[in-house]
């Protein structure tokens, strides 16, 4: 071999070294299950699908069966973790009653509908298990805007704005009485979350209020009966608490962890922690969001360091920094030594179209706004069982809108790291972290049809959710066909997708370890 020969071939050796580790490192989700359900091409139907962990799926199929039927047919399936059918049941909707809300509890699913211009409403509950159907008629409120929707035990909580202000009503499934919770009917107060303790039996109402130019924040707790028992107010001279989640300990110890910001404004400047024991809510912790690590990441480099420059700049000379972020915060995420916070950060972008997929969540049904979001990042922060800050992440997302104000970006605990992940036109993009630590960066998936003779040709809508383990669920509905020509057909599709970590790292360490 001459030294030309030897050098390419060096060349070639060390290119190849090179790829090992992107290699071991990508291509780590993988389509194990796809369902494709043909969509009736004489109706407009509506498709939903509801996440039951290691006891599968529910998919919701609304739409009418006959052009000239008044009543709306709603068809459930219950799948198994494998996609296969375990039952159907039918259910058909009194044209006088509208959809408004639903709710998935722990053993059944819970739909509200509502008779307009009437106070009349009713409740279907849906068994998982065999899939039987048992409705409830009550009298709640005529008008009432309905924004939140729970259940606890036999009772139906129904949280919204009557007249302007904020109302919690509790409607008994077994006696049909209804009650409206004291102490909430305020004017210039909002409703920031209804959060129920089944264990204790509880009831947290969180209301933020506009009161002699300070803005206050508190929570109601009431028993199951409906009798407010406590109430916790916080407060702070420079701060205001934007919206707050409760971390019990015991009934007179919790912690609460949310976000807050500079003045009465939905703009955040970070997030909080506090104790609250007997009523009583200790000295908040503030975090800024320039004392976390990563939050500034989504920027490009360049532009991040400028901002970096600018906050340094302000804080020696004692300027106090003001952001203009808007935060979805999700459900904290209790793992068995930590606390996780998720949350997207937004800005209105105004949209006029509607989709005919809605995501499996508790959210209205009707009264879509006409104004969309945009999304740019969302952060991810650890906190320990004592409420201590550990670390923050963050992803990415680049240019997804959606027309709802609703969780994009979703979270899954996989062995010992936290995978990532968001729809966007028929693609699902990943990220890999171990606590403030990036070990894959972001990838992207594309979902594919069923048969490898067709393709998809169109993706309408795309949404994503944890299942179980390393599991996700995507849905939407797609066009597929064999050509890019003909018209293809539109099918309702759910994919099961799966996220191995096994492989993380291991390429590098056989890199590392290879005799140079």
């Amino acid at each position: 071999m001459n030294n030309h020969s030897l050098h390419w071939s060096r060349f070639y050796w060390m290119l190849f070294l090179s790829i090992i580790p992107v290699w071991g490192a990508y291509a780590q989700l993988q389509q194990s299950d796809r369902l494709e359900i043909p969509a009736n091409p004489t109706s407009t139907e509506q498709f939903e699908v509801f996440s039951l962990g290691e006891q599968g799926l529910l998919s919701v199929i609304r739409g009418n069966e006959w052009s000239n039927s008044r009543n709306e047919q709603w068809q459930f399936v219950k799948y198994d973790s494998t996609l296969k059918v375990i039952w159907k049941t039918t259910y058909k909707l009194d044209f006088r009653y509208i959809p408004v809300m639903a709710y998935k509890g722990e053993e059944s699913g819970y739909w509200i509908f509502a008779e307009p211009d009437t106070d009349r409403f009713l409740f279907m509950q849906l068994n998982y298990n065999d899939g039987s159907i048992d409705t409830y008629k009550g009298n709640l409120l005529s008008g009432v805007d309905v924004q939140h929707f729970k259940v606890i035990g036999s009772k139906a909580l129904v949280s919204g704005y009557y007249r302007s202000r904020p109302v919690v009503i509790v409607h008994s499934f077994f006696d049909h009485t209804t009650r409206v919770l004291p102490g909430l009917f305020e004017k210039n107060t909002e409703l920031n979350n209804v959060d129920i303790n089944e264990v204790d039996g509880y009831i947290n109402v969180i209301t933020y209020a506009f009161r002699k130019k300070n803005c206050v924040f508190e929570i109601k707790t009431y028993n199951y009966e409906g009798k407010l028992l406590k109430k916790t107010t916080l407060s702070d001279p420079r701060y205001s608490f934007i919206s707050g989640q409760i971390v019990p300990l015991n009934p007179d110890d919790s912690y609460l962890i949310g976000n807050y910001s500079v003045g009465c404004t939905q703009y955040s400047q970070g997030l909080f922690v506090t104790h609250v024991q007997d009523d009583e809510p200790q000295e908040p912790q503030f975090i800024e969001f320039s004392e976390l690590q990563n939050f500034f990441n989504f920027m490009k480099p360049k532009r991040r360091a400028r901002m970096m420059e600018r906050i340094g700049k302000r804080k020696s000379m004692g300027k106090e920094n003001k952001f203009r972020y808007r935060l979805l915060v999700h459900e904290l995420i209790q793992t068995e030594n930590e606390i996780v916070l998720v949350a997207e950060v937004y800005y209105p972008n105004q949209r006029s179209s509607s989709p005919i997929v809605t995501g499996g969540i508790s959210r209205p049904y009707i009264s879509r706004s006409l104004e969309g979001y945009r999304y740019t990042h969302a952060i991810v922060c650890g906190f320990d069982k004592a409420g201590k800050f550990l670390w923050d992440n963050c992803i990415t997302i680049k240019d997804l809108t959606s027309y709802d104000l609703q969780e994009m970006v979703q979270i899954t605990p996989v062995d010992d790291y936290f995978v990532l992940a968001y729809p966007q036109e028929g693609e699902i993009h990943t990220e890999v972290i171990s606590r403030n630590e990036v070990v894959v960066e972001s990838e992207k998936f594309k979902i594919t049809a069923k048969s490898e003779k067709e393709k998809v040709l169109n993706n309408e809508d795309n949404y994503l959710s944890p299942w179980y383990g390393q599991y996700f669920l995507a849905y939407g509905m797609q066009r597929i066909g064999t050509s890019s020509v003909g018209q293809g057909r539109e099918v309702f599709y759910i994919n099961k997708l799966t996220y191995k970590t096994e492989d993380i790292g291991k390429a590098t360490k056989a890199e590392a370890s290879r005799p140079r």
